[in-house]
C-alpha cells in the first residue's frame, strides 16, 4: 500500500499495518497469557492480577488500532486538503468582466450546508442546486465558500 496523502491512494501505508498487527498481536497474547494464568487458579483473589493483565493487553490491542485510525484520518484529511488546494487553483478568477448584479446574488447551496457557492463553482457544479439569494443563505447561518469567495 502506497502512503495515501499527499498524492497517494491509501490512507495507510504498509509499514502502518505492519505496527497495527503487531500491536494488536502483542495485546491478543497478553489477553491470552493472562487467560491462561487465570484459568490455573479458582479462587478470585489468585485471578486479580491475571485479570489486570488481561485488561492491559486488551488496553494494548485498543491503543494499536486507535492509533492506526487517528493516522488514517490525518492522511486522509491532508489529501482533502491537497485536493482543495487543487480546485481553488482550477477556480476562475474573480478578476474579468463584471458578473451581472442578478447573477451575482443567485448563490447554491443544499439544505444543511454550512457554506454557500457561486453556480460555476468546483464544489458546486453539476450539483442542480437551486439557486437563491445570498440574505437567504446568511439568514440560514451560512458563510461564503472559501475557494469562489461568492
Amino acid at each position: 500500500m502506497n502512503r495515501g496523502a499527499p498524492g497517494g491512494r491509501a490512507p495507510w501505508s504498509t509499514g502502518d499495518l505492519v505496527g497495527v498487527v503487531a500491536v494488536v498481536a502483542a495485546g491478543a497474547a497478553v489477553c491470552a497469557g493472562a487467560w491462561t494464568g487465570a484459568s490455573g487458579h479458582a479462587d478470585f483473589r489468585d485471578q486479580k492480577g491475571w485479570l489486570a493483565l488481561g485488561v492491559a493487553g486488551f488496553l494494548l490491542a485498543v491503543a494499536g488500532q486507535s492509533w492506526w485510525l487517528h493516522r488514517g484520518r490525518r492522511s486522509v484529511a491532508a489529501h482533502a486538503a491537497l485536493l482543495m488546494a487543487e480546485a481553488a487553483a482550477l477556480a476562475p478568477v474573480a478578476s474579468g468582466p463584471a458578473v451581472p448584479a442578478s447573477a451575482a446574488e443567485r448563490l447554491v447551496a443544499a439544505d444543511g450546508m454550512r457554506r454557500f457557492h457561486r453556480p460555476e463553482c468546483p464544489i458546486a457544479a453539476g450539483r442542480g442546486w437551486s439557486p437563491i439569494p445570498r440574505p437567504v443563505h446568511e439568514a440560514a447561518g451560512r458563510t461564503p465558500c472559501g475557494i469562489c469567495r461568492p
